[in-house]
């Protein structure tokens, strides 16, 4: 039931109310990954935020882009994770090469890497204006803590989140990114006192077993997903549903960017002839894509 691939997979408790997402990703991880060819220090930040984006997006229900964003002035500036509501994945990043080679490549802290800044999640629907938005100070030492410090500043559902990257060690079959969300859910107006007591002390307990989910348990290819929650989550009964899957696709194609270069004006095109062509590089996917100039002319 736990195939080697990338996956969202929703689960929630049985006892509390508690809904949670587990996130593994391998082969999509790769896919960006080896497009890019950034330094370690960066994909290891980009894959946390990649597996971070799969869990929060899959919490809304939504048919269109779900945008994560961490901007900042360090040698990181700029990461960028977006997700449709059918699971494609991509991802980028801007960075001053030379500053981040500099910094050890054992730094875990966000701050040296990206320095002071904001994380950003959007909402873009299909067929609608209005865009749901979210932003909050980078505050805490990991993404994982600045989402927690987000939704304690926000009127969002009570939330928890561990991320984990690629660590030294790992055989062929282990994961490369994952992500676990747990998410206390409204409770009726209606309990007893005893039993919002024991929603609350749920919360706490599940709160406490996230904390002690290791990297090496949420990574490795040895460990079955379900046998991962149930774990972690088997005093409070847990179930499982059917796992979502998580492809790596680019949504950039030769029409999209023509239609684009076509609202510039004519300078604007014509500052972008080298050699007779004008060439365009996806930042998502490395897919260079060339004009003819005269064409977007007319």
């Amino acid at each position: 039931m736990d195939p080697i691939s990338d996956f969202v997979l929703p689960f929630q408790l049985e006892k509390v109310s508690i809904r949670g997402r587990l996130v593994r990703l391998k082969h999509s991880m790769r896919d960006i990954l080896e497009r890019h060819q950034y330094p370690p220090l960066v994909n290891r930040l980009l894959e946390e935020l990649i597996a971070l984006s799969a869990a929060l997006a899959n919490l809304f229900k939504f048919e269109g882009v779900f945008t994560l964003q961490v901007s900042g002035d360090g040698p990181v500036r700029l990461m960028v994770v977006d997700i449709t509501h059918e699971g494609e994945i991509r991802a980028c990043a801007r960075f001053d090469e030379e500053k981040v080679l500099k910094l050890p490549i054992s730094t875990t802290s966000i701050h040296p890497i990206v320095g002071t800044g904001h994380l950003a999640f959007t909402i873009d629907q299909n067929n609608i204006d209005e865009r749901y938005q979210g932003v909050v100070d980078l505050s805490g030492t990991t993404l994982s803590e600045c989402l927690h410090h987000f939704f304690r500043q926000s009127d969002q559902l009570e939330t928890g989140v561990v991320a984990f990257s690629k660590t030294e060690g790992l055989n062929t079959s282990d994961y490369l990114a994952a992500s676990l969300i747990i998410q206390r859910m409204p409770t009726s107006s209606g309990l007893s006192f005893e039993a919002l007591e024991a929603e609350s002390d749920g919360w706490l307990r599940s709160l406490s077993i996230l904390g002690t989910a290791t990297a090496k348990e949420l990574l490795s290819g040895d460990l079955s997903a379900q046998d991962l929650l149930f774990r972690l989550f088997w005093e409070d009964g847990i179930r499982i549903f059917e796992n979502r899957p998580i492809t790596a696709k680019c949504r950039c194609s030769e029409d999209r960017i023509s239609q684009m270069l076509k609202t510039f004006s004519t300078s604007d095109i014509q500052e972008m002839i080298q050699d007779g062509k004008i060439s365009v590089t996806c930042e998502f996917c490395n897919q260079e894509y060339v004009f003819d100039p005269q064409i977007l002319l007319k």
